[in-house]
């Protein structure tokens, strides 16, 4: 490390990406809510949300993994390795969204403490190894 701490500064380049990066996330959202919606018409706002937020999490969870590899295939992707911190705070960020409304949805009516019902819920220790988190979703099918 150098003697000096030199703060890193936003450049044009940045901005760019950071407002690309914001656009593309918010038409992803506004487009998987509304067809959502559309094909799901019983669906809560809530869960819509959840919904949305989750996948767009995923998605570019596989997009920041990508990056990597890709950048050492074709150099036309180091823009993305430069700024890949952004995305994945975005990625963080969705992913919390998801999860506090999950919680929020399925643990907050309850007499317990949301994150108590959520990790003490599941008494089936069977089921445990599979996932201890809502094993309620695999015994649907």
């Amino acid at each position: 490390m150098s003697h000096q701490y030199q703060a890193i500064a936003w450049n044009r380049q940045k901005r760019v990406y950071d407002l690309v990066l914001a656009a593309g996330v918010t038409l992803y959202l506004t487009l998987f809510i509304g067809v959502s919606a559309f094909l799901f018409p019983y669906a809560t706002a809530k869960t819509l949300i959840i919904r949305a937020a989750g996948s767009s999490a995923f998605l570019l969870l596989h997009i920041v993994l990508c990056i990597g590899p890709l950048c050492r295939l074709d150099t036309k992707f180091l823009p993305l390795l430069y700024n890949r911190r952004h995305l994945g705070v975005l990625t963080f960020l969705l992913g919390a969204i998801h999860s506090v409304a999950a919680i929020r949805q399925f643990h907050s009516l309850g007499d317990k403490d949301p994150l108590v019902s959520l990790l003490t819920s599941n008494q089936d220790f069977e089921a445990s190894r599979i996932s201890p988190f809502s094993s309620w979703a695999f015994s649907l099918s």
